[in-house]
């Protein structure tokens, strides 16, 4: 007897997948939801996996509505923002294992397939990597196959042919899925930055530096930013990448200030100018990086008077932009202004960090002689006990004093921040620039990768005659004074190549698979992120063109050529299966619908095959045993599982053989 398609159940084994499934959905956003809301979904989860082997578990209506309550609560307990999208997806999760709950029906099967179709759609509102686009297609492909089981009459047998048969169904909508993606209208930002990213937590520079600010962000392996050069990768001691410039100091942290009057900023260009692109990764803050000296600002953007490049809004999401920046420069005089806050100092200075600039002032030719100051200051770094390290000691009352004549122990914001003090306190117009320094060169995709643990903080000082001169005294450092952390690989985090060069020991075949592991990806990635990720307006715009469809390039034109674009592909899949792809077994049953339509029983257009064999039977009881055979014997082989050779030559035999 065949089982009606609207009694079918879940098997025990079908709802252990179904619920691994929902759960591989959820699970990337373990890393970002709130710990709570986590583990009700876990808990959920263990739940209705032990009601599988005891049903009476399963709770009723009263109890799953104080579920759902207790649940509510602990997200409104959570955020204090209701208005916001995080709070949607945390609602969504508490959703699905509730769901789980009250897994019964076959309805409740589809409600949660759907559920899980939605929830791994929110995870790219978090993350775009190609690796999680992967993942969540393996999860598509098994939800796809619980749907196409759940639509059968009979219960899972063998559920790698229904997975084959699931992703056989979602490539044949990949033609269709890319002409969309090549010509539908898109807009001006990717649907997850609509305003969805703004109050996101990032970390990257920031606008105040202080004693170890910048010593935590190294610690970060994150991307920061990647770039293609258009020839030559400059040299590592060439890269400074310009980001935020201090100006003020209250004697332990440095700020940005009130942003100087705008006036002309600019500066004589030496040498060939750098070009390459810089596609930036989102980190909250409005600086642009740049190589020293960029020589315009990229649309939306604006070059300051500290030739810092400001974005127009917060960078929340990844932004590319074009640049040409020169390696050597003359930035020429130095306005009123810019000395005055060039010049300030906090009130804390002590009188021994004033005896020491004397002392260099005096062993200088002249007071104008500013380099020999320069210079003095870079040797007492060198020549006296300084140390390098990622592990300063805390200094509270007075950080550069402490650090100048006591701890000498720190971290490039220490000495930059000291220096700069220094050469103010001699008269020398000095400010402290952020930004990152060197990166990494992936041979595999020709870019260059810059992490958060590049971040580095230098000085630049105003000499008569040049200019604002980059001087970077953590350099100064004598290699054998720099302290290695074990638990930092500073291979890996980009410190290799920068001002410091210090010799480290390689760790053998495995670092290096790992590296050239990650080096793949990053390449991998960085080609999802320009090609697909980063497809604009502007890139549709030249595909278009290139394609001689210029003319289309207005939204109703292209939403027209679109959808007639998707039909024709539609319309020749269809005619290409009905000529190449003839089900022996349709075949065969139209053979003998039109046998009998010639007996004067004729099957409608709507009608099923019990149906039609239940009219045959009235009119031609003598062929009963007959019809029952054939419509059984169809059923099985057109929506049950009987897909056998042998059935199936069976049921052509009976057509053939059939007389009424």
């Amino acid at each position: 007897m065949m089982i009606s398609a609207e009694e079918h159940h879940l098997t025990n084994r079908e709802l252990m997948i179904l619920a691994a499934l929902v759960c591989l959905a959820v699970a990337p956003h373990f890393m970002h939801t709130n710990i709570w809301v986590t583990l009700f979904f876990i808990a959920t989860l263990c739940y209705r996996m032990t009601a599988v082997s005891f049903p009476r578990l399963l709770p009723g209506k009263l109890l799953l509505f104080l579920i759902t309550i207790a649940a509510v609560g602990v997200i409104i307990a959570n955020h204090a923002q209701l208005v916001d999208w995080r709070v949607a997806v945390d609602l969504l999760i508490v959703m699905v294992g509730l769901k789980l709950l009250e897994l019964r029906k076959r309805r409740d099967i589809y409600v949660t397939l759907f559920l899980g179709y939605f929830t791994i759609a929110t995870n790219f509102l978090f993350n775009q990597d190609l690796l999680l686009a992967a993942y969540l297609f393996v999860v598509v492909i098994g939800l796809t196959a619980v749907l196409l089981e759940v639509s059968r009459s009979q219960s899972l047998q063998r559920p790698l042919k229904t997975a084959g048969l699931s992703l056989s169904l979602l490539l044949q909508g990949v033609p269709i899925m890319v002409a969309l993606f090549l010509f539908f209208p898109r807009l001006s930002a990717p649907l997850w930055s609509l305003g969805l990213d703004q109050q996101r937590g990032v970390t990257g520079l920031s606008d105040t530096v202080s004693p170890g600010s910048i010593s935590e962000l190294i610690r970060s392996r994150a991307v920061a930013f990647r770039v293609d050069f258009e020839e030559a990768v400059p040299a590592p001691k060439l890269r400074y990448w310009r980001g935020p410039v201090m100006w003020d100091s209250d004697g332990a942290s440095w700020f940005r200030g009130e942003p100087l009057s705008q006036e002309d900023v600019g500066y004589t260009a030496e040498g060939e100018p750098v070009d390459y692109s810089v596609t930036l990764e989102p980190g909250g803050g409005m600086w642009l990086l740049a190589l020293d000296l960029p020589q315009a600002p990229p649309p939306k953007a604006s070059l300051e008077p500290g030739f810092e490049l400001i974005a127009d809004k917060a960078v929340t999401r990844r932004l590319r932009y074009e640049m040409r920046s020169y390696m050597h420069y003359n930035t020429g005089g130095l306005s009123a202004n810019e000395r005055r806050r060039a010049l300030q100092l906090p009130e804390n200075i002590t009188s021994r960090v004033k005896q020491l600039v004397q002392r260099w002032q005096s062993d200088a030719k002249d007071d104008q002689d500013h380099v020999a100051v320069v210079n003095q200051a870079l040797r007492y770094f060198r020549q006296q006990p300084f140390y390098y390290t990622l592990y300063p000691p805390l200094l509270e009352d007075n950080p550069v004093d402490e650090f100048l004549f006591e701890s000498r122990r720190g971290f490039c914001e220490h000495y930059a921040s000291s220096f700069v003090t220094l050469m103010r306190v001699a008269g020398i117009p000095a400010r402290l620039v952020t930004g990152y320094q060197g990166g990494e060169v992936n041979p595999l995709g020709g870019h260059l990768i810059v992490r958060q643990s590049d971040a580095h903080a230098w000085a630049e000082v105003w000499i008569i005659g040049e200019g604002w001169m980059r001087i970077d005294p953590t350099a100064a450092v004598a290699p054998e004074r720099v302290e290695r952390p074990f638990d930092i690989d500073f291979d890996d985090a980009g410190i290799v190549g920068s001002p410091i060069q210090f010799t480290l020991a390689q760790s053998g075949f495995l670092k290096n698979l790992a590296r050239q592991f990650r080096l793949g990806r990053d390449a991998v990635n960085a080609s999802w992120h320009r090609w697909v990720l980063g497809y604009s307006k502007q890139k549709q715009g030249r595909i278009m063109d290139l394609l001689g469809l210029g003319f289309a390039k207005g939204a109703a034109v292209a939403i027209v050529v679109s959808i007639l674009v998707m039909i024709s592909l539609i319309a020749a899949l269809l005619w290409y299966r009905g000529r190449e792809h003839v089900d022996p077994v349709q075949a065969d049953y139209l053979l003998f619908c039109s046998h009998m339509a010639k007996k004067g029983v004729t099957r409608l257009p709507y009608e099923a095959a019990d149906n039609y064999a239940r009219r045959i039977i009235v009119q031609r009881p003598d062929i009963k045993t007959a019809v029952d055979e054939i419509t059984r014997l169809y059923n099985g082989l057109r929506y049950g599982r009987k897909s056998d050779a042998h059935g199936k030559s069976e049921f052509h035999r009976l057509v053939r053989t059939f007389h009424a």
